[in-house]
């Protein structure tokens, strides 16, 4: 069998955004089990030694496109034009893939994220059913127009549900990683094919750590994720300046570790005797071992977030807004879910060693 495998990232094994460390673990299963190709459509610069899975693959084929090749497109098509679901698309770039297709024959090509997602129109254009089509998609890109505050959402929010509906049918199978998601799917697009809910691999690290008594420093609280990310950033300094710093103000002795990739000069410099910004971290494990409490304040954004499945894989409570639990299966007894304005409340009552809810929450687990 032979297969193409199309993203618009970089998959590594340790990459900074649990997407693409995701996108690299489905590779690499797809390597052994098939005949594997990787197109790669990217707005930066890719370097041939850091494409670790080099040796598990026939050929990687690498195609640049940048942000001025939105405008033929948007131009092209005014009405059905979403900037997030054309951000990888060139038309030349469809040609290549087509040729391909041609030339290798693939059995299967999967689109990885919903970046990819239009080259589905010139797979179909060009082989009808000839060629099965995967789409993998990590978040629904819809429900993330709705929930950010920008001109995009105000002006593309139709197109992109139209887009999305349409580019979905196209795919013999949608995979998605929640249930909620494929319940969002097929309430919001009756019509699209089969959905399958893929498996969701977490990173080496957490087998390493072992949290006890002796390693969790009380009061030590962790922000974990990739702070590059818009998203990661609202809700961090926002976490700071209505929950951490008011409840320092009342004298608990917190500590805020904020561990991940790319902060930004602004985030840097929050450093202080009760903030520590890592940026990136190579193994992680030491500050998932010493927190008494992960936190995820996220205030928009889609898809399972992976930040919690982590926190919650190391035995770690959580207190997380309803966005940051989306698809998230859990039984109430570390997860504490509640929206923003709560935070402060259910944070100090862990920290003292009250029950928040039925289940009291616990600093770990034997």
């Amino acid at each position: 069998m032979k297969q193409l495998f199309v993203t618009p990232f970089l998959p590594q094994k340790n990459a900074p955004q649990a997407g693409h460390r995701l996108a690299y673990d489905y590779l690499i299963k797809l390597s052994a089990e098939s005949e594997l190709d990787v197109l790669i459509v990217s707005r930066v610069p890719v370097d041939e030694k850091d494409i670790e899975f080099r040796a598990n693959v026939r050929n990687v084929y690498i195609q640049y496109v940048s942000r001025f090749d939105l405008i033929p497109s948007f131009l092209a098509n005014p009405l059905t034009f979403s900037p997030r679901l054309f951000s990888r698309y060139k038309p030349a770039i469809g040609k290549f893939l087509c040729e391909l297709v041609d030339r290798h024959r693939y059995d299967t090509v999967r689109l990885e994220f919903s970046q990819c997602f239009t080259y589905a129109q010139n797979l179909r254009e060009r082989f009808r059913d000839g060629v099965k089509i995967v789409m993998c998609a990590h978040d629904v890109q819809i429900q993330v127009m709705l929930r950010i505050k920008s001109i995009e959402g105000w002006l593309f929010m139709r197109q992109t549900f139209m887009l999305e509906q349409r580019l979905l049918k196209l795919a013999d199978k949608v995979l998605v990683l929640s249930s909620k998601d494929a319940q969002l799917i097929n309430g919001l697009y009756p019509g699209v094919g089969t959905l399958q809910v893929v498996p969701i691999s977490l990173p080496a690290f957490l087998k390493e750590v072992r949290r006890t008594k002796d390693t969790i420093e009380k009061g030590n609280i962790l922000f974990w994720g990739a702070m590059q990310r818009r998203e990661n950033e609202e809700a961090l300094l926002n976490f700071i300046d209505t929950i951490f710093l008011p409840l320092r103000r009342r004298g608990l002795p917190l500590k805020l570790f904020v561990v991940g990739s790319d902060p930004s000069d602004r985030v840097k410099r929050l450093n202080s005797d009760d903030i520590c910004v890592t940026g990136f971290v190579e193994n992680p494990g030491k500050y998932f071992e010493s927190a008494d409490i992960g936190v995820v304040p996220l205030l928009s954004g889609a898809g399972v977030k992976l930040k919690t499945l982590e926190m919650l894989a190391a035995k770690l409570p959580v207190v997380s807004t309803p966005l940051g639990a989306e698809g998230v299966e859990h039984d109430g007894t570390l997860l504490n879910v509640c929206e923003i304005d709560e935070f402060e409340h259910v944070i100090e009552r862990i920290y003292r060693g009250e029950p928040v809810n039925l289940n009291a929450s616990v600093a770990y687990q034997a």
